[in-house]
């Protein structure tokens, strides 16, 4: 274990990191908490040919988690998804630039989000928990109680009201206890957070799971040279994870490449996008609604560090509607035969909206980040009727 201290990426107040109690937001301003490694250290430990040397997943990186390495990784082989270029697409559009797409459908559960379940719940057990508990739209918590079944933790899924119906029978299906409440995402994200202070361990889009998520980037700067990554923008965790694997990948020396990584929201739910155009920080919203649910955050907890991000590095921030959305889905699967989730196309639709600000020449990757499978009725935005929300139940635990 590598890391040398927490710090707030909104006040910058620094941590030592927490052994017997854990932490995961700022007791000063309830900023995110980032992990800062001891690269120096890294650097004499691993070389590049180490990690080449090892099998193509997600746990050929683990000298960059912070997890014991003597308990290791919670894992169900996740990682080492394809990336694949356009056979179709690229000709179709007559892109001046070459489109790959990186399956991240492919992962267990059929979603990136098994990269992070698999350091958070390595965590969790490290800290001696039983019970973990999350705030979902869906993907997060099919990953979730997917990885606490492997681990024999209790879980517990809060899931805001338009979490679709399938989604939930994937949580079920896993044996974790849902909560289905009537209310927006930030409302049962603070719900949990609350709860986390009676005895669950929290899991969500918070330090452990940026870490974890850090492969997708790790394994893109791996099988190609890069000069531009788009995504899908919810919580912001993806993109940010992202830069951060570029950085360390150039800090170690193992990669000169520096995308530009670019993010992309939908346009009923983007206050990601609407800050970085602005100039402003980022602001929650009241209403918001879109097709692409697994993206739909209307206070993102990464959200400063994903504006950040793309500032950072470069790249563009725009917006998607349901209709482009709908539209780039089934051309992935028509042209392509890749069929993702609508918030798993956001980032396509994204390259297609902004195909003339693209450098010709470049190599340009597009991550999918959830199965079809998990939306599978085209154009229609499932809705769960069978799981009604319990609110009695969440009152008795928690005092509002």
């Amino acid at each position: 274990m590598l890391e040398k201290n927490l710090v707030c990426v909104k006040c910058g107040k620094k941590y030592d990191i927490p052994t017997g109690k854990p932490l995961f937001l700022c007791d000063k301003c309830r900023g995110t908490l980032e992990i800062v490694f001891d690269y120096k250290k890294l650097k004499e430990k691993l070389s590049y040919n180490n990690i080449k040397r090892r099998p193509f997943n997600h746990a050929r990186y683990i000298e960059f988690y912070p997890v014991n390495p003597k308990t290791g990784l919670a894992s169900l082989q996740e990682g080492g998804t394809p990336l694949l270029r356009s056979k179709n697409i690229e000709k179709k559009y007559k892109l001046g630039f070459e489109l790959y797409f990186k399956l991240e459908l492919l992962n267990p559960t059929g979603s990136f989000k098994d990269r992070g379940s698999s350091v958070e719940v390595a965590k969790a057990i490290e800290f001696g928990a039983k019970n973990v508990i999350c705030a979902s739209t869906g993907n997060m918590g099919a990953s979730v109680a997917a990885y606490s079944a492997i681990s024999n933790l209790n879980c517990y899924i809060f899931t805001p009201k338009d979490a679709p119906k399938i989604k939930l029978e994937q949580i079920l299906a896993y044996g974790a206890k849902v909560f289905h409440v009537d209310a927006d995402y930030a409302t049962v994200m603070d719900i949990v957070e609350k709860l986390s202070k009676k005895g669950f361990f929290l899991l969500g889009d918070y330090l452990y799971r940026r870490e974890g998520t850090k492969s997708v980037g790790f394994e893109i700067m791996e099988q190609t040279d890069p000069d531009y990554i788009f995504v899908p923008v919810g919580n912001g965790t993806l993109i940010t994870s992202l830069w951060k694997a570029v950085k360390e990948f150039n800090i170690m020396g193992f990669k000169k490449q520096k995308p530009r990584v670019s993010g992309i929201q939908a346009e009923g739910c983007s206050p990601v996008v609407r800050a970085f155009k602005k100039k402003e920080t980022v602001k929650p919203l009241r209403n918001a609604k879109t097709v692409a649910g697994a993206i739909e955050c209307n206070d993102p907890i990464d959200g400063e560090n994903a504006v950040k991000a793309i500032k950072e590095s470069g790249g563009f921030a725009e917006t998607v509607n349901d209709d482009e959305i709908l539209e780039t889905r089934e051309l992935l699967a028509r042209e392509e035969g890749i069929f993702a989730e609508p918030s798993g196309v956001v980032g396509l639709a994204g390259i297609l909206k902004l195909k003339d600000k693209i450098k010709e020449g470049s190599k340009v990757v597009c991550v999918i980040t959830g199965h079809g499978l998990k939306i599978p009725r085209t154009g229609i935005k499932a809705r769960s009727r069978n799981v009604k929300p319990n609110m009695k139940k969440i009152k008795k635990l928690i005092k509002f």
